[in-house]
């Protein structure tokens, strides 16, 4: 048998070389392996913040309440121990449907709404009045009038004949909304600042997503 000058034999040579190319071969498998991975997950990162934005934009979206201005049903930081609540806003139902009475909304300031909340900021009330409504306040009792009769409204914060909260009647335009919040000594709303446009409702506030204690449907 022939030798190299390494005394090694030319089939060993062979057999050498197949095992070192066997290593390459495996790291280049796991580093396309990798390379696969790593775009998976940049993919599904990206369809993951593209998500988020359609699903903020077109259905859903939090907000936090910012004043007291709803009390009860909303807390906005009433005392030191009261947190601020976080409400979830639907954004698609109102595209299939008309607003409805009693409806939570949150919309965008608009007209006399810009210098009373501080700029074009979103803002949440309770819709009282729909386009055509007569709306005035108040009865001995100190209820809102809607089309003539009393509104029985378990959620007005403090409710009861206040000289504060008493307007003269007004309808409501085509096309606009007449709000107000639950706490009526405490809230800058219709009775101060006009209609809101049914164009400027972004959503409709259908349940408290936070504090824990405060979770459930409005």
């Amino acid at each position: 048998m022939t030798s190299t000058p390494d005394g090694v034999n030319p089939l060993g040579s062979t057999e050498l070389d197949g095992e070192s190319a066997r290593p390459a071969a495996g790291d280049a498998a796991k580093a396309k392996a990798r390379r696969r991975a790593r775009n998976e997950w940049i993919i599904l990162l990206v369809l993951t913040v593209a998500g988020t934005l359609l699903i903020r934009t077109y259905v859903l979206q939090s907000y936090r309440i910012p004043s007291g201005s709803m009390e009860q049903t909303l807390h906005g930081g009433c005392d030191p121990h009261c947190a601020k609540d976080r409400i979830l806003v639907d954004k698609l139902s109102y595209h299939l449907h008309g607003v409805g009475r009693g409806d939570i909304v949150v919309f965008k300031a608009t007209g006399p709404w810009v210098a009373a909340v501080g700029g074009s900021e979103d803002v949440v009330k309770r819709v009282i009045g729909l386009p055509g409504d007569t709306i005035s306040c108040c009865d001995s009792q100190g209820r809102v009038v809607r089309n003539g009769k009393p509104l029985t409204e378990p959620y007005v914060f403090n409710n009861g004949p206040d000289p504060k909260k008493q307007f003269a009647q007004v309808t409501v335009p085509k096309g606009e909304l007449w709000v107000m919040g639950d706490h009526r000594n405490d809230s800058s709303d219709s009775r101060y600042n006009g209609f809101v446009p049914i164009s400027s409702v972004i959503g409709r506030a259908f349940m408290r997503i936070w504090p824990i204690s405060r979770i459930g449907g409005l």
